[in-house]
């Protein structure tokens, strides 16, 4: 039988309380068994994820990283809707109630919501929505937070859509082909996921590999979102290519942040550069963009 949503939980080693968090957070929301299905995607755990009670569907595999996660829970949901989950975090009950009303009113392709790293001491309700005609709208003019957990879809708009294997922010490649197939998205704002970071967030792990893998792999999704925008026309192209901009400014940035090395900085200048996406465009896209990409451009001296 249909469901409502689907709740897909990926988890990897991360403590069992923090798991029971997270799935009572589920349980928590007023809905009723009928309307939910939680899919725990147990991805090569050492310790393996308990059997829950009924209500909790555990599915097993090899560890094959977080994108193999999240497609398999995508393969075996029920729900007309997804929400992702990541085990150490959770729903926060009563706000993320209210985004489920947005939904069950207006049904719209994606909706999208804010988080918390604290627990909000006044009442969470929602100060605002905005009503977006289709996802390329909203790519052209508002700044994306790519986290697919900040955000609950319609499953039937992914289509053949599903995350890159083997890389690092893999969400940075999958949300903006999302939005560019939702013909209608809401944004509410409102804090209704709490995101804990953990000693093992990618943006937390201070191994020289992992940081040049991270700038790797920011590079690949560049390159991957470029070739995409050359497959399209008109306004679905200025969508990605404002996307495109965007992250190769973060790109540029991070090469520092990450290294404090200006090398590192000139290297990653040169490969944008090879790709024809340097200089930056200066454009207002966001105000750190506004700020950093004339600084940025002015570092082609040195090449």
């Amino acid at each position: 039988m249909k469901k409502r949503i689907s709740f897909i939980i990926t988890y990897h080693n991360e403590p069992l309380p923090l798991l029971d968090e997270c799935i009572q957070s589920v349980l928590n929301l007023p809905l009723a068994p009928e309307e939910r299905e939680i899919l725990l995607i147990d991805d090569g755990s050492a310790v393996p994820a308990p059997s829950f009670d009924s209500g909790v569907t555990v599915f097993r595999q090899e560890n094959q990283g977080l994108s193999s996660a999240r497609n398999k829970g995508v393969e075996l949901a029920q729900g007309d809707y997804i929400q992702f989950l990541d085990a150490d975090d959770f729903l926060l009950t009563d706000a993320y109630w209210q985004v489920l009303s947005l939904q069950s009113q207006y049904q719209p392709d994606m909706l999208m919501f804010g988080f918390t790293r604290a627990i909000p001491r006044k009442e969470n309700k929602i100060k605002g929505v905005r009503h977006y005609s289709n996802g390329v709208e909203f790519l052209l003019t508002r700044n994306m937070r790519a986290s697919a957990w900040g955000y609950l879809f319609r499953k039937s708009v992914l289509s053949d859509l599903r995350f890159h294997l083997g890389i690092l922010h893999e969400d940075e490649l999958f949300t903006p082909q999302l939005l560019l197939r939702a013909k209608n998205l809401m944004v509410a704002d409102i804090q209704a996921y709490y995101y804990r970071i953990g000693a093992h967030s990618i943006t937390h792990q201070a191994d020289a590999t992992h940081k040049r893998r991270r700038l790797r792999d920011t590079l690949f999704v560049i390159k991957e979102l470029d070739a995409l925008a050359k497959t399209y026309q008109g306004k679905e192209e200025r969508a990605l290519r404002r996307r495109v901009s965007q992250l190769s400014m973060d790109y540029i940035y991070n090469g520092w942040s990450l290294t404090h090395s200006f090398r590192e900085i000139l290297s990653c200048i040169r490969s944008l550069k090879e790709l024809g996406l340097f200089p930056l465009p200066l454009k207002c896209y966001t105000l750190k963009y506004w700020l950093f990409a004339p600084t940025i451009n002015s570092l082609c001296v040195f090449l």
